[in-house]
């Protein structure tokens, strides 16, 4: 009789366990998946950011945080009321894939505005308009490019998933023949600049505000060859954070232009003499 009332515990217990569990599981669950709008956001006390680490992105020296996208966003979610939460991801499509899960509330990196990228998430006002350029070595003359036809065979290194990879393909079919891409794992594209810089690898490409400041660091470089055409780039919300896109819509539509906003542009894309 004893024996039988222990099993009874026993599987009783085993029963209350395996239904705290699962329901920690679906806890998690609906926490990482829930997507959250304005009106979340500001009950929760914090917005969570994705920005590239870069220069133009989010940047830490020491005690201090730095970047273009960063200072702007801060300025946002401080209209806000709510505290940030910035985490760095250069892999665009990793970025995004964050952002349609609800992972994440705001992609702050410069996302060029295509169809395919439109069909999936909602963009925020464009913040700029960038053509891609083709970055190479002036000093490699055996090897300098000078139309874009002469990249055929040749190899571009991009980073992980970059959003510009369907540019190299397009520029495949125009000259038909192919352009060969491969990926900077864990690299930011000031980085793989500067490995064209110091001749590790023979071509990137980069939006033209960024080539033409890091062209200025490291003047070895010819950033004279447009590839493709000019886009406009914006930040990334999810499809269903249509009143927070409202929101940031109208911070963007103010600020941008201003005098405040000059002053930050100049901050970070200043040509260094």
């Amino acid at each position: 009789m004893k024996n039988l009332q222990l099993n009874k515990l026993v599987k009783l217990a085993n029963l209350v366990v395996a239904m705290f569990a699962f329901a920690t599981l679906i806890s998690t669950f609906w926490k990482e998946k829930t997507i959250r709008d304005y009106e979340d956001i500001v009950k929760s006390g914090r917005i969570r950011v994705i920005t590239d680490n870069s220069s133009l992105g989010f940047q830490t020296n020491k005690d201090s945080v730095f970047g273009f996208q960063y200072e702007l966003i801060k300025l946002f979610v401080a209209n806000m009321g709510v505290e940030l939460e910035i985490s760095e991801n250069d892999d665009t499509q990793s970025a995004v894939d964050e952002l349609i899960k609800g992972n994440c509330d705001v992609l702050a990196s410069m996302i060029p505005l295509t169809n395919e990228y439109a069909q999936k998430i909602l963009f925020s006002t464009p913040l700029q308009t960038n053509r891609q350029l083709l970055v190479q070595r002036k000093s490699d003359s055996t090897n300098f490019v000078h139309k874009l036809y002469e990249l055929a065979g040749d190899t571009i290194h991009l980073t992980k998933n970059s959003a510009y990879k369907v540019t190299i393909n397009h520029l495949s079919d125009e000259i038909a023949d192919t352009i060969y891409t491969l990926e900077l794992k864990n690299t930011s594209t000031d980085v793989a600049i500067k490995m064209v810089a110091d001749s590790i690898i023979r071509f990137s490409i980069c939006p033209e505000r960024m080539a033409t400041k890091m062209k200025s660091l490291y003047p070895n470089l010819d950033i004279s060859i447009p590839i493709g055409f000019y886009q406009q780039n914006a930040w990334a919300l999810n499809a269903k954070s249509i009143t927070l896109q409202s929101k940031l819509n109208e911070f963007l539509d103010d600020f941008i232009g201003s005098s405040a906003y000059w002053e930050l542009y100049r901050k970070y894309y200043k040509v260094i003499d």
